[in-house]
C-alpha cells in the first residue's frame, strides 16, 4: 500500500519515528548492528542478486513502516549517512535502483559494466533486470 494522496513524493525524514544516523565509530557492519527497529539492511539487489553497496564501507537499509505509509532508506558511506523517506515502497525501491547502479558503476561489483546503462540513467529507464529487491526463485519440494 502507498501513501493515499503522495505515492510518488520524497518526505522530510523528519515523518519517521526514528532513522539510522551517521555513526563514524566502527564500520557498516557496526552501523548494521545497531540499526533501529524496522530497519533492515539489504544487501542483494536486482533479478541475480548481486551485491548492494559495498560492505562494510558502504551499505544501504530500508524501513518498512508498520503502517505501510512511509516506505525508507537510508545509505551508509563510511560513517555518514543519507537518510531518505517516501510516499511508497515503489519510490524507495526506485531511489535504491540508481544507488545500486551507481555503486555497480563505481564499485565495478554488479552485473558486467559492459551490460550497464550509464550511472546517471533515472530509475525509470534503468533496466528491468537490474531493479528491484532479489528475490530468489522458489524451489522446487523434494519427494
Amino acid at each position: 500500500m502507498a501513501h493515499p494522496l503522495f505515492p510518488h513524493d520524497e518526505f522530510p525524514v523528519d515523518v519517521l519515528p526514528f532513522y539510522p544516523e551517521d555513526d563514524h565509530t566502527g564500520d557498516g557492519y557496526d552501523w548494521i548492528r545497531e540499526l533501529p527497529v524496522g530497519w533492515h539492511a539489504v544487501g542483494v539487489w536486482g533479478s541475480e542478486g548481486w551485491d548492494l553497496g559495498a560492505w562494510p564501507l558502504q551499505v544501504v537499509a530500508h524501513y518498512d513502516c508498520p503502517l505501510d505509509l512511509t516506505p525508507a532508506l537510508a545509505h551508509y558511506v563510511e560513517g555518514d549517512v543519507t537518510v531518505r523517506a517516501f510516499g511508497s515502497r515503489e519510490a524507495r525501491d526506485a531511489a535504491t535502483d540508481e544507488i545500486a547502479l551507481s555503486v555497480w558503476q563505481w564499485e565495478e561489483n554488479g552485473p558486467a559494466l559492459a551490460e550497464l546503462p550509464a550511472e546517471d540513467t533515472p530509475a525509470a529507464d534503468i533496466p528491468a533486470r537490474f531493479r528491484g529487491p532479489y528475490r530468489p526463485a522458489p524451489q522446487p519440494a523434494h519427494p
